[in-house]
C-alpha cells in the first residue's frame, strides 16, 4: 500500500491532535517533524523539545509510539 504524502505542518497538527487524547501530554508541548534516515530509506520523526522530553517522559514516549504508528501510513511531501 502506498503511503499518503503529508506536509510537516499537517503531520505536526495531526500528532498534536492525537496527543490531546493522552493526559500525560499537556497542551503546551509542541512537536517538531524532522527528516531522518530509516532502515527503509528516507523518513521522518516527531520530537518534542528537550525540556519537554525531560519534564514529560511519558508524553515523549507517546510521541515516539505515534511516530511509529503514523510512519506506516504517511510520508513527507516536498514542502
Amino acid at each position: 500500500m502506498a503511503k499518503k504524502p503529508i506536509s510537516k505542518v499537517e503531520l505536526a497538527k495531526l500528532i498534536r491532535h492525537r496527543m490531546d487524547e493522552y493526559p500525560e501530554c499537556p497542551p503546551g508541548i509542541s512537536v517538531e517533524i524532522r527528516k531522518v534516515k530509516t532502515s527503509k530509506g528516507p523518513g521522518w520523526s516527531a520530537v518534542t523539545n528537550p525540556t519537554d522530553s525531560i519534564s514529560h517522559v511519558k508524553c515523549a514516549r507517546i510521541v515516539g509510539a505515534l511516530t511509529l504508528e503514523l510512519r506506516q501510513n504517511f510520508e513527507l511531501s516536498d514542502d
